[in-house]
C-alpha cells in the first residue's frame, strides 16, 4: 500500500529515511535527563513495511505472546480526483474488501509486523467492517469481534454491523459465528464467570445513529445468543427516568462495565462517546445487573439502580479495575458534550462542555456497608485535564496512564503517569511523571501490557486519513468548517510553507504547524509504534525468572511454580491478557496468588501458590504469570490457563 504525502514517497527511499529517524529517537532516549530507575524509558519499535501499516484501533494480546491488530475500514475517507485536484469524500466503501482488509500481528519479540487476510467484506449478505466493534478473549484465548461498522453516511453518522466474527489465535483463522439479533456500533463485551459473554450496547443496523436498547450474551460453547430488550426491564437504564425529567437514562457506547464478587454486573455510565449521537449522555447514576439461569438453563436479567456518583456520565475517559478488588476507578473524560472535536480551533464553543482531571471511584457494598457501594470523587487528581487516555495495570499493581490529550483529537500529552497505590493519598495513588513518549497518540490509541513486563503503545487518530482508489493513504488532512476535511496547509514554526513527508515528521513530530493554529500539527494515523519500559525494569540486582510453570490451574486449587532469584517477600500475580479499543482495556485484571516457598536449591526457588476462586472477578482464560522479588522487579511472564 503506497503512501502518499505531497509527492509519493518510496519503499526504498522510505525505509532508509525512517532507518535514521529510529536511530535518532533511541540516541535521544539514551541521552536524555531523566534516570530510568524513576521515569522509565522508551524505544521506538521500526517502522512497519508498507504492507503492514495500521493504525491499531483494535489491538488484543494472544496466547501466544504476540498482539493482534485489527482495523477495519479505519475510521478513513476517500479521495476523489476531479480534473487535476484531489478532494476528500466522506466515508469509505465497507463492502470492499480492500478498504476493510487491514489486520496485522505483532511480534514483540522481533519487533516485526505481518499481515494476515481481515475476514470478509461481505457476509450473510451485509456488510462485515470490524472498525468499531466489540472483542474480548473467550476462555480458549481464541477472539470474539462483535459488531462493527454497518455503513458510513455524510455527518459523522453511522450503522452497526450484526455480524459475529471468531479469530483463532492458534492458526490465524478467522471463523463466522452468525449474526447478531440487530446490529453494534461501539459495543462492550464483558466476561462472565461460565465462560459467557455479554454485549452491551451499539449502535442499530438501519436507524443511523440510534442505541441498541437490547442487551445480548453470546455462549461460545454453543454458539448462541440470548437476547434481552432492557426497555422492557425495571430498573435498567432504559426504563429509569432522569431524576426532575421526563427522560429516560441510557447504556451509551462502549460503556465502562466491570463485574464485582457476587456475579453482578456494575455499568458505570461512563463511556466512548461519539459526536452527533442523539443527545450528550448527562447522568449521574449506576447501575448492578445481575443473570440467573434456572433449572431448565433459561437465563434472565435483572437490575437495581446505583449508587450516584458526583460527576455526570463522561466520554473518551478511561477505567480500570483495582488489583484484587472489586474497586472502580473511572479517569478523565470529555463531559458536557460527546462530541470528539470539543476543543478543536475551527469548532464553535460548546457551553458547559469540558475535559475532566478527575478521579472517580466505586467501593463495594462490603466495603462501604452500604446496599449498593459507594462513590468518592477526587476532582482535580490529574495535573491537566486529559481524554483519551489509556490505564495499564502492571505486575506490581501500580498503573500506568498514557496517551490522549487535553482535548479528545488536539493538544496531545506526551508524558505517561505512575500511578501507586497508597490508600492515604487523594483517590488512593501517588502520582509520578513519567519520561515523555516521542510521538502524539490521541484518538484510537493503544496501550498493551507485555509478557516482558514492558508497554506496548500503539496508534493514534488526530483526524480521519484519506484513501484513494488504489490503497494509497495520506495522512496530512485536517477538518473544515465547511468541506468536512481537506488536505492541511502546512508551514514550519515561522509561519512559511512546507511540504509534508513522513520521514520529516517521524524525527521532529513537533515541526508542521496548520496555518491559523498554534500548536503544532499531528497527522491523521501514527503508524510508528514505541514500547516503555517501567521503572520496575531498571531496579538494582538481578531479574528473577519463573523457570517452571503449569500451563494451566484450576479455581482454589494448588500449584508449583519454580522461580530463579525468589525471595520470602516476592509476589506471584495473575494479569489478564489486554483486549483494547477507545481507551478501554475490556480484558486486563490483576489477582496476587498467595504463596510460600518449599524449598530452594541450585539458586531457585520451588513456589507453592493457591490460584484465585473467585471466577466472576477473574474470568476463565488465558493470564500471564508474573513473579516480583521484594523490590518489586518482574519476571517475564509464563502464559497460564485459569478454568473451571
Amino acid at each position: 500500500m503506497p503512501i502518499l504525502t505531497q509527492q509519493p514517497i518510496y519503499q526504498t527511499a522510505l525505509s532508509l529515511m525512517l532507518s535514521a529517524v529510529i536511530m535518532s529517537a533511541n540516541v535521544n532516549a539514551a541521552t536524555a535527563e531523566e534516570d530510568p530507575q524513576t521515569a522509565g524509558a522508551w524505544e521506538s519499535v521500526p517502522m512497519p513495511s508498507q504492507q503492514t501499516l495500521a493504525q491499531a484501533v483494535h489491538s488484543v494480546l494472544l496466547p501466544n505472546g504476540k498482539v493482534l491488530i485489527a482495523n477495519g475500514s479505519s475510521f478513513r475517507n476517500t479521495i476523489v480526483t476531479e480534473g487535476d485536484t484531489q478532494k476528500i469524500q466522506e466515508g469509505v466503501d465497507s463492502g470492499d474488501y480492500d478498504s476493510v482488509n487491514n489486520t496485522v500481528l505483532f511480534d514483540p519479540q522481533t519487533a516485526e509486523f505481518a499481515k494476515i487476510p481481515s475476514p470478509p467484506a461481505i457476509q450473510h449478505q451485509e456488510n462485515n467492517d470490524l472498525f468499531c466493534a466489540g472483542h474480548l478473549q473467550q476462555a480458549d484465548g481464541n477472539v470474539l469481534f462483535v459488531g462493527g461498522t454497518g455503513r458510513y453516511y455524510p455527518g459523522g453518522r453511522f450503522t452497526g454491523s450484526r455480524q459475529l466474527n471468531l479469530y483463532n489465535w492458534r492458526d490465524n483463522t478467522w471463523s463466522d459465528k452468525g449474526q447478531l439479533k440487530e446490529g453494534r456500533w461501539y459495543p462492550s463485551l464483558v466476561p462472565l464467570a461460565d465462560g459467557k459473554i455479554a454485549i452491551f450496547s451499539g449502535l442499530k443496523l438501519n436507524e443511523p445513529n440510534q442505541i441498541n436498547q437490547g442487551l445480548e450474551i453470546y455462549d461460545p460453547l454453543l454458539n448462541k445468543l440470548d437476547y434481552f430488550d432492557l426497555a422492557q426491564i425495571a430498573d435498567s437504564p432504559f426504563n429509569t427516568k432522569l431524576e426532575g425529567s421526563s427522560v429516560y437514562d441510557s447504556i451509551d457506547l462502549y460503556p465502562r462495565v466491570f463485574p464485582t464478587a457476587t456475579g453482578k454486573l456494575l455499568i458505570t455510565g461512563d463511556e466512548a462517546g461519539i459526536a452527533n449521537v442523539l443527545t450528550p449522555h448527562s447522568s449521574k447514576k449506576s447501575y448492578l445487573m445481575a443473570v440467573a439461569k434456572d433449572t431448565g438453563g433459561k437465563l434472565s436479567v435483572s437490575f437495581e439502580v446505583g449508587a450516584d456518583k458526583a460527576e455526570t456520565s463522561k466520554a473518551y475517559g478511561t477505567a480500570f479495575q483495582v488489583p484484587n478488588s472489586e474497586d472502580v476507578v473511572l479517569l478523565g473524560g470529555l463531559t458536557g458534550t460527546n462530541d470528539i472535536g470539543f476543543g478543536l480551533p475551527n469548532k464553535p464553543d460548546i457551553p458547559g462542555a469540558s475535559v475532566a482531571s478527575s478521579l472517580q471511584r466505586w467501593q463495594a457494598p462490603g466495603k462501604t456497608g452500604t446496599k449498593l457501594g459507594q462513590w468518592s470523587q477526587t476532582p482535580a487528581f490529574l495535573a491537566e485535564p486529559r481524554a483519551n487516555l489509556q490505564a495499564v495495570i502492571l505486575p506490581d499493581k501500580e498503573v500506568l496512564v498514557v496517551n490522549g490529550g487535553v482535548y479528545p483529537e488536539y493538544r496531545p500529552v506526551y508524558e505517561p503517569l505512575l500511578l501507586s497505590p497508597n490508600p492515604q493519598a487523594n483517590g488512593g495513588y501517588d502520582i509520578k511523571r513519567m519520561k515523555a513518549a516521542h510521538l502524539p497518540r490521541l484518538y484510537h490509541n493503544g496501550a498493551l501490557l507485555l509478557p516482558d513486563a514492558r508497554v506496548l503503545i500503539i496508534g493514534g487518530n488526530a483526524n480521519r486519513a484519506a484513501r484513494d482508489s488504489v490503497g494509497n493513504v495520506r495522512v496530512d488532512t485536517i477538518r473544515d468548517a465547511k468541506e468536512f476535511n481537506v488536505f492541511a496547509k502546512l508551514t514550519d514554526q515561522a509561519g512559511q510553507p512546507k511540504a509534508f513527508t513522513l520521514e520529516e515528521f517521524y524525527q521532529h513530530p513537533q515541526s508542521y504547524y496548520a496555518e491559523g493554529d498554534t500548536q503544532p500539527f499531528v497527522p491523521a494515523e501514527i503508524w510508528q509504534a514505541e514500547i516503555f519500559s517501567p521503572p520496575y525494569l531498571f531496579k538494582p540486582g538481578v531479574r528473577p525468572e519463573i523457570i517452571q510453570a503449569p500451563e494451566s490451574i484450576k479455581y482454589g486449587q494448588t500449584g508449583l511454580v519454580t522461580v530463579s532469584a525468589a525471595e520470602a517477600a516476592g509476589d506471584l500475580v495473575l494479569v489478564k491478557l489486554g483486549s483494547v479499543t477507545h481507551s478501554f482495556d475490556y480484558g486486563q485484571r490483576l489477582v496476587d496468588l498467595p504463596i510460600a516457598i518449599k524449598e530452594h536449591k541450585a539458586g531457585s526457588a520451588l513456589i507453592k501458590f493457591n490460584a484465585p476462586s473467585n471466577a466472576n472477578l477473574y474470568p476463565p482464560g488465558y493470564y500471564m504469570m508474573f513473579y516480583l522479588n521484594a523490590a518489586g522487579k518482574p519476571s517475564h511472564a509464563k502464559m497460564v490457563r485459569l478454568e473451571s
